[in-house]
């Protein structure tokens, strides 16, 4: 049975930090080796919309743009 991390989420545009902190959880996986998924639901699921990822500034954190492009170029799959 092949094992994957599912991280989900859903947090929008209406709280950066935590609308970015599960694709630096996925980023951290992947890095490491693990298998990795990400499931938005809810408001989360605007963050893929063209030209969204863009607005999304976390206090603390990398863009949105930075951790969604790495998961995009190590075809980390995003589940909507």
């Amino acid at each position: 049975m092949e094992q994957v991390l599912t991280i989900s989420t859903t947090w929008g545009t209406n709280d950066p930090t935590k609308a970015t902190i599960p694709f630096h959880l996925a980023r951290g996986a992947k890095q490491t080796g693990i298998d990795v998924r990400i499931v938005l639901a809810g408001d989360s699921t605007d963050l893929i919309r063209s030209g969204v990822a863009g607005t999304v500034r976390g206090k603390g954190v990398p863009p949105l743009t930075e951790v969604l492009d790495f998961a995009r170029e190590n075809k980390i799959p995003i589940h909507v």
